[in-house]
């Protein structure tokens, strides 16, 4: 069986997601031919049962349990709070700092419970502490063995170009991995976009111009459920709704509709169809498997 290009996410996982839930949907998507999974420090302090470093933990003791050395773990640092319980306007993330990242990625790799991460991303862009020293410290950890590859999440367009440079210029580990929030419908009101980027198309032939072998992950592809299984005239987030969006969404479940497939899946297979590795997440095995059909039949 081939690996599916989809990466499971797993943000929920030992919080709102039991362990025992999560380890149903860890075992169904590797039945399935999936292989990735993704995860961050700061998982998930945001709910509040959680205070960061959940979902890591959960997976360190399904790879230990399970005993797979195939598979793909994705993680990020630079986002955990200082603070897991102050309110969202005084968080103070750990930053970007390099003892922050060495210090961040020990303890991941403890949670985990493995000897070497396959992808390390920043989790967020961080300036105070400049693009070069960041880099260098994830470099460092490729260089040590603690990291396979490393990336960035939530990056905007002209720091990926400045980061590519600086990559360039000091012969450093290579942009392996951009995640950024997207999906097939674009964004007309972001919500939070100094902390959520936009990636448009610009900036995807801006990446592919400068780093093409650089591989994109797209979060949040399915919206939540908010979008794309909503019935006509449905009221949607701002973030997405104009007349354009629900143009291409009555598209979609068109084309569902006659393909026997939920509008979900036809979203993942169009992302997979652009080069682009989709990162969903669910809390029911069932919905996992459907939503991948169309990725599996490909």
């Amino acid at each position: 069986m081939n690996h599916l290009p989809i990466a499971l996410g797993a943000d929920a996982f030992g919080t709102t997601v039991s362990q025992a839930m999560a380890f149903e949907i860890m075992d169904a998507f590797v039945s399935l031919g999936g292989r990735i999974l993704d995860t961050a420090n700061n998982y998930a302090y945001y709910v509040p049962e959680g205070e960061g470093g959940e979902s890591e933990k959960v997976i360190g003791r399904w790879l230990a349990e399970r005993d797979r050395p195939d598979m793909v773990v994705m993680t990020k640092v630079g986002s955990m709070v200082l603070d897991a319980h102050s309110p969202v306007r005084d968080r103070v993330f750990e930053g970007l700092a390099p003892e922050v990242i060495r210090r961040a990625t020990e303890a991941c790799l403890g949670r985990l419970g493995i000897d070497c991460i396959d992808i390390l991303l920043a989790h967020h862009d961080h300036s105070d502490t400049p693009l070069l020293e960041t880099w260098a410290a994830f470099s460092e950890l490729v260089n040590c063995g603690k990291v396979k590859t490393v990336g960035v999440s939530n990056y905007s367009c002209s720091r990926l170009k400045e980061l590519v440079g600086l990559i360039d210029k000091h012969s450093l580990a290579p942009l392996a991995a951009v995640q950024v929030k997207y999906t097939v419908i674009d964004r007309v009101s972001p919500n939070e976009p100094d902390l959520y980027a936009v990636f448009d198309a610009d900036a995807k032939a801006m990446l592919h111009e400068v780093s093409p072998a650089t591989r994109v992950f797209a979060y949040s592809p399915l919206v939540g459920g908010k979008v794309f299984e909503k019935p006509a005239g449905a009221e949607w987030p701002e973030e997405y709704d104009s007349a354009g969006n629900r143009e291409k969404v009555e598209a979609i479940q068109h084309d569902a509709k006659v393909l026997k497939v939920s509008p979900s899946a036809v979203v993942l297979k169009q992302l997979v169809d652009a080069g682009i590795v989709p990162v969903t997440g669910t809390t029911k095995p069932k919905r996992l498997a459907d939503n991948l059909k169309m990725v599996m039949s490909a």
